[in-house]
C-alpha cells in the first residue's frame, strides 16, 4: 500500500510525539555515519532501520485488514525517497492479513529481514507507545541494546518540555551558581544541556560528587531525563484528563440501545474512571520516590544515594511508560475521535467498542500492588474547559 499523505509525512520530522513515532528515517540522517549506529543497528535489514514506524488509530475502513479487534496497531512506513518525505511511502500495519507477503516485498531488494529484526518488531508491537525509556528497557530485557541515538526525545517534545525541566533543576543549578545574576541563563543553559544528550561542563562536578564514571554518568543522565519526561507527560495528562472523563461520563449513545449494553456501558464507565484514577495514584507514587531522591540531592547533601537512586531508575520505566501510554492513549483517542467543539455523536456499538477497548487496557495497566490503596477521585471542570494540544 502507498501512504501519498503527504503534509503529514513530511511534517513529522518537526512535529511528531515521542511517544508515538520512531523516526529511524531522522535517526540514519543524523547519526548514520557514526561508528556506534553502524555497529550496532536497530534493524539489520537496511530498508527497516530507515523506516517511520508509529503507533496508528485505525479507521473504519482499515478494520477488515485485521482479524481481531484492535483501535491502535503499529504502522511501518517505508519512504519513498527518504531525503524528501513529500514523496509518501508504503506501509504495512504489523497484524495484518498478509503481513509476511507486503513485508516480503518491500524488502525484496535488500538483505532479508532474520529472527533478530522479527523479535525486535514484536517488541515494538506489544508496546502501548514508543516513548524511549520503556522501549529501551523492553529490548534490554530481550537482550537487544542497540545504539543511545536510537532512545533520544523527539524535537517537538524537548522544545514542549524544556520550561518544565528548567523549572524541576532549577535547585540544582542554584546550587552551584548560588547568587549570580546569570542564575536563569545558567538553568536554561543546563537545561538545554541535559535534553541534547550532551554531557554538560556545568554537571561535570555532579559527576564527580557522585563518584560515577563518564559511561555510568551517561546512563544516570539517560535515567534522570527519562524520569524528568514521565513527570512532564504525567503533568500534561493532568491538563487533560478531566475534560476527557467529562466527556466520556456524559456522553449518549444515539439510537436504540440493547438492554445487556447499556448496562455494560454503565459498568465500563464507572469502571474506567476508576482505573484512570488508580492509575494516575501509581504514577505519582513512582514519581514520588525520585522527587524523594532528588530533594535528598539538592537539600540533604546526599549526592551518592541520588546516584544508586539513577543506576536503579530503569526497573521503575517498564510501569511508568505502560501505565502512561495507556493513559495517553485515552485522551489521545478521544480527542481524535470526538473533536472538541464539534457534535458528540456516536452509535451505541462504536461507544461500546471505545469504552471495551479503555477498560481493557486501563485494566491490564492497575494489575499493581501498589494500586491497592484505592481510586482516587478525577476532578472534573467545565466543558468549556480549555484542553492543551497532546
Amino acid at each position: 500500500m502507498v501512504d501519498r499523505a503527504i503534509r503529514k509525512l513530511s511534517n513529522i520530522n518537526h512535529s511528531a510525539s515521542t511517544s508515538r513515532v520512531l523516526n529511524l528515517n531522522k535517526i540514519f540522517n543524523m547519526h548514520g555515519g557514526e561508528p556506534d549506529y553502524i555497529e550496532k543497528p536497530l534493524f539489520n535489514n537496511r530498508f527497516l532501520n530507515q523506516s517511520i514506524i508509529l503507533k496508528h488509530r485505525l479507521r473504519q475502513n482499515e478494520l477488515e485488514l485485521f482479524e481481531d479487534h484492535r483501535s491502535v496497531v503499529t504502522k511501518i512506513i517505508m519512504p519513498i525517497d527518504r531525503l524528501d518525505l513529500r514523496s509518501g511511502g508504503q506501509y504495512v500495519f504489523l497484524g495484518q492479513r498478509g503481513e509476511d507477503a507486503v513485508l516480503s516485498h518491500f524488502l525484496s531488494d535488500s538483505t532479508s529481514m532474520g529472527a533478530s529484526d522479527r523479535k525486535v518488531l514484536a517488541v515494538l508491537d506489544s508496546l502501548p507507545s514508543f516513548d524511549p525509556f520503556l522501549v529501551r528497557e523492553h529490548l534490554r530485557r530481550k537482550g537487544i541494546e542497540p545504539a543511545a541515538c536510537y532512545f533520544n526525545i523527539s524535537a517537538a517534545d524537548q522544545r514542549r518540555m524544556l520550561g518544565f525541566v528548567e523549572q524541576e533543576i532549577s535547585e540544582l543549578a542554584g546550587l552551584s551558581v548560588s547568587g549570580s545574576p546569570r542564575l536563569h541563563e545558567s538553568v536554561a543553559a543546563l537545561a538545554v544541556k541535559l535534553m541534547s544528550n550532551e554531557t554538560a561542563e556545568e554537571m561535570e562536578p555532579l559527576r564527580a560528587a557522585m563518584r560515577m564514571d563518564r559511561i555510568s554518568f551517561i546512563d544516570g543522565l539517560f535515567a534522570w531525563k527519562g524520569l524528568l519526561y514521565y513527570k512532564w507527560v504525567l503533568m500534561e495528562l493532568n491538563q487533560q484528563l478531566p475534560y476527557v472523563m467529562s466527556e466520556l461520563r456524559q456522553i449518549k449513545a444515539t439510537g436504540p440501545v440493547a438492554a445487556e449494553m447499556q448496562h455494560y456501558l454503565c459498568v465500563a464507565r464507572r469502571r474506567i474512571n476508576t482505573s484512570v484514577a488508580r492509575n494516575i495514584m501509581v504514577t505519582r507514587k513512582l514519581l514520588d520516590v525520585y522527587d524523594n531522591a532528588y530533594r535528598g540531592l539538592t537539600r540533604g547533601s546526599e549526592p551518592l544515594a541520588f546516584r544508586e537512586f539513577l543506576m536503579n531508575a530503569p526497573h521503575f520505566f517498564l510501569e511508568l511508560g505502560e501505565t502512561l501510554g495507556v493513559l495517553s492513549h485515552v485522551v489521545s483517542y478521544w480527542k481524535f475521535r470526538f473533536k472538541k467543539g464539534a457534535p458528540t455523536q456516536v452509535n451505541a456499538v462504536e461507544l461500546n467498542d471505545i469504552l471495551m477497548d479503555f477498560d481493557l487496557g486501563l485494566a491490564s495497566a492497575s494489575t499493581t500492588p501498589a494500586a491497592a490503596d484505592g481510586p482516587l477521585q478525577i476532578r472534573t471542570s467545565p466543558r468549556s474547559r480549555s484542553v492543551a494540544a497532546y
